[in-house]
């Protein structure tokens, strides 16, 4: 039986592996949103590359919040 997404990115958050390009993050500059079920990035662009669509749905909605506020 597999493991979910949020268990395997808890194991890489303890191991100090990127989920994204599989580096090593060196102590003291894990990049993320700081809940360790969401992972630890070695840099912004393995953050943004991992939740790459995710984060533009995000933008998308934003967008329109900000269009309905302005009608």
């Amino acid at each position: 039986m597999g493991t979910s997404i949020e268990e395997a990115l808890l194991e890489l958050w303890d191991q100090e592996i990127c989920p994204n390009c599989g580096n090593t993050i060196p102590q003291g500059s894990r990049v993320g949103s700081g809940r360790k079920s969401e992972g630890g990035f070695c840099s912004l662009d393995c953050y943004a590359s991992f939740y790459q669509l995710s984060l533009a749905e995000r933008a998308r909605q934003l967008v329109a919040k900000s269009k309905r506020k302005e009608s």
